[in-house]
């Protein structure tokens, strides 16, 4: 029986990937954290969901390697779901020495850099290590992937997506929240148009994309947002012209007034003001958030096919975050565990066959809707 540890397997994030994990595998699930007392009570409800003893808890830091090796004596793959950005080398390398594979699901720009000079090593010790796991990152590039197959030369490809949380509702670590404001450090505003990849920079604010979701989030003003998944795109589909990942906003007062000001913060001082700045940024999210709530990504793509011009909007939706972020990596997961394993370090978007993935994301709880013309 494959077994696979989930780091922070005891968070939101963690619960939903276990449960997700128990009903659409057969693997074993090892919850570690720094508490794992804090465990006890989901691995008894999640060994009785199962009806049978398949989960087990574990202490373990992201910050002490002997802790880790001892926690990965015997597992086949880590499944990093905590907010544990910082110790990326350290977990990472934690994996090669105990040679098992590797998935984590943090966005962080100096986590990806981290990874890539690690590659060589992972290549040469022949473990499967995929990063930006979720759903964005995660998905986004899956679809443009995914559209390819539908058009005999696929010219346009841009992926929206609308993330409306109830954050007043969720039991977020400052931990959690920092390492979220912290990419606003990084935040990278880049589209692919005439040929490369170049910034948007003000322009997007001052004429954002307009995305129509359909209900209830109905037509949302959205900017780009530059995800590594993206890069190769271009490289991979010759005739794309252009393509791109945009988000919308969280809500007017967080878009306009808070967000700039969390932004300047960072850039004068982002050592010391990355705390306050966070605190401000989740107190305007949680005070000024308002129904409805869901999640959707959307993919809006334009070509020919047949001799003729054709468009696709495919949406994806989920009213649970934790659950959307949970539902595609599992879904990559069912691929690694069939034996698609490659030696190397991958992105989940350009890791995964799309069409299966889809599929599996759809079985799984993603309503899904494609609108062809």
């Amino acid at each position: 029986m494959t077994t696979i540890l989930i780091l922070g397997g005891y968070g939101q994030a963690g619960r939903a990937l276990a449960e997700c994990l128990l009903a659409q595998t057969d693997c074993r699930l090892i919850l570690a954290g720094r508490r794992p007392e804090r465990a006890a009570p989901l691995v008894a409800a999640l060994n009785e969901a199962a009806g049978a003893a398949r989960v087990t808890a574990v202490r373990a830091d992201a910050a002490r390697p002997e802790e880790l090796a001892r926690a990965l004596a015997g597992v086949d793959l880590l499944l990093v779901a905590s907010s544990t950005a910082a110790h990326t080398e350290t977990v990472a390398r934690a994996a090669l020495a105990a040679g098992c594979d590797y998935l984590d699901i943090q966005y962080a720009a100096a986590k990806v850099a981290c990874l890539r000079r690690l590659a060589p090593e992972i290549e040469r010790a022949g473990r499967c290590f995929i990063t930006d796991g979720g759903f964005h990152p995660g998905v986004p590039a899956a679809l443009v992937r995914y559209a390819a197959t539908c058009f005999d030369r696929l010219e346009r490809a841009n992926v929206a997506s609308v993330i409306a949380v109830d954050w007043a509702a969720l039991d977020l670590g400052e931990e959690t929240r920092e390492e979220f404001v912290a990419e606003f450090m990084d935040f990278d505003g880049r589209v692919f148009r005439d040929g490369c990849w170049q910034s948007s920079g003000l322009a997007s604010m001052v004429r954002p994309l307009t995305v129509s979701f359909g209900p209830p989030f109905g037509r949302r003003a959205c900017v780009p947002m530059g995800l590594a998944e993206m890069d190769d795109l271009p490289e991979q589909i010759p005739s794309l012209r252009e393509t791109g990942f945009y988000v919308g906003g969280f809500n007017w007062f967080t878009d306009w007034l808070v967000s700039p000001m969390v932004v300047l913060g960072l850039k004068v001082a982002p050592c010391r003001l990355l705390g306050s700045m966070a605190r401000l940024l989740f107190w305007s999210m949680c005070r000024f958030a308002r129904p409805p709530y869901g999640m959707v990504l959307q993919l809006e793509a334009a070509g020919q096919r047949a001799g003729a011009a054709h468009t696709m909007t495919l949406r994806l939706a989920h009213p649970d975050g934790y659950a959307f972020t949970a539902i595609p990596t599992v879904a990559c997961l069912r691929q690694w565990l069939a034996g698609a394993r490659p030696a190397g370090l991958w992105l989940q978007a350009q890791f995964v066959a799309p069409e299966p993935f889809l599929r599996d994301m759809a079985a799984m709880g993603v309503v899904m809707t494609q609108v062809n013309g």
